[in-house]
């Protein structure tokens, strides 16, 4: 492996989110969201350059990846004199939940004159309450029950209806179908009315998986709470969609909402579609997904796909090897219990010359390493990059500070 095709590839598929060519386009995102954190630096970068097409790209993959990283450039493009621009950060905020990101969507919407930009502030901040960041409920209630705002607003605001209580939402629409707005009142009264079940029909279901990929917030927000109004049922179409569609990392994240919506109730479905999957993005959504359930029992599961992974040839010599951020994440999400059912496998990891380590297996080891896996990270520390060689001294640190 040589490392200028190590360290050409992420500029590489960087120019080519510059391409006219959508095919192009998406795979170059696709691989992107693969490699995850080692993009990072130089989707900062793009974000940053001359090339609008790239800047428009490369922000949503920094979503995507949700590296900590990626959040204070995002929030710097709020201010960007580029509308679209300012619309596309603010979108992509809402994969970065907490104080700070909040603050910036609160000032753009008290600062910012394009309601299509406001509008992408709230329905971020709607993103950010539902992903449990409560303190964003405040602001988006706010907009909602402000007779002065907008009616777009306030129409945004409506889609945290859903993780409201019960008697919450009834009291909410209620008021609402008094609004002094028609249109407000309106919708009020057609959510109030609306059916609590959905229909079962095949056509029904085909029509809210091809909603899910909408650009239209609503139209695909809608489609997250309608899929999992379904239930167990919809696990096996939506996993097939998210095969079809397994180049973008949009539509997968998405699917991965639905999925987790379904509760944990509904792991068994989900930790059988794993079997079914070799495509990677939908692969690590479903690791995610299994991990947000908590089940110890189907998490001790991820065991048989990291050996699956393991076992399958080494990559071609340039390092990224697709399939090697699935067998991460799967690591981290058992090290998140506590396990080291994996732990041989997470050591030859670190110890492959054929296949580039990830920032999740260094999370992993950190978690639950022993000093026995120090000289596996420093013999790993000789040969990667700065912000890799950077990591691995953290998590040697904090397997010392654990083990005095």
């Amino acid at each position: 492996m040589t490392l200028s095709r190590r360290a050409n590839e992420v500029p590489d598929l960087i120019r080519r989110l510059g391409s006219r060519r959508q095919a192009a386009v998406d795979a170059a995102r696709a691989r992107l969201a693969i490699v995850g954190a080692r993009a990072v630096e130089a989707l900062i970068e793009a974000i940053e350059g001359d090339s609008a097409r790239v800047r428009a790209h490369a922000m949503p993959l920094l979503a995507l990846i949700q590296d900590p990283r990626g959040r204070a450039p995002l929030i710097a493009m709020l201010l960007d004199t580029d509308a679209k621009m300012r619309e596309t950060a603010a979108r992509c905020l809402a994969r970065f939940p907490g104080r700070e990101s909040m603050a910036g969507l609160e000032r753009l919407l008290a600062a910012e004159s394009r309601v299509e930009v406001k509008v992408a502030a709230v329905e971020a901040l709607v993103e950010q309450a539902v992903s449990g960041h409560e303190p964003a409920l405040r602001p988006t209630l706010r907009i909602l029950l402000d007779a002065a705002e907008d009616v777009r607003l306030r129409q945004s605001a409506l889609a945290l209806l859903p993780m409201l209580k019960p008697a919450e939402r009834r009291e909410l629409l209620k008021r609402l179908r008094q609004d002094g707005h028609p249109e407000m009142a309106a919708r009020a009264a057609e959510l109030s009315e609306a059916a609590p079940e959905e229909d079962r029909d095949g056509a029904g279901l085909r029509q809210l998986l091809t909603d899910l990929a909408a650009t239209d917030y609503g139209t695909w927000n809608d489609a997250v709470r309608r899929l999992a109004a379904r239930g167990a049922p919809a696990v096996e179409p939506l996993v097939e969609e998210m095969r079809r569609r397994s180049h973008d990392p949009e539509y997968c994240t998405r699917a991965g909402m639905v999925l987790r919506a379904l509760g944990p109730q509904r792991a068994r479905a989900v930790s059988e579609a794993l079997e079914t999957v070799e495509e990677p993005l939908p692969l690590q959504v479903l690791v995610e997904v299994i991990g947000a359930f908590g089940q110890h029992r189907m998490i001790h599961g991820l065991k048989s796909l990291i050996d699956r992974i393991a076992a399958a040839p080494a990559p071609d010599g340039n390092g990224m090897d697709p399939m090697q951020r699935v067998r991460a994440k799967a690591h981290l999400e058992l090290a998140r219990i506590g396990s080291r059912v994996a732990i041989e496998d997470l050591r030859a990891a670190l110890r492959d010359r054929d296949r580039r380590i990830e920032i999740e297996m260094l999370a992993a080891v950190e978690r639950i390493g022993n000093p026995e896996e120090i000289f596996d990270l420093l013999r790993a520390h000789r040969y990667e990059d700065r912000f890799m060689k950077e990591r691995i001294a953290d998590v040697i640190r904090a397997i010392f500070k654990r083990s005095s």
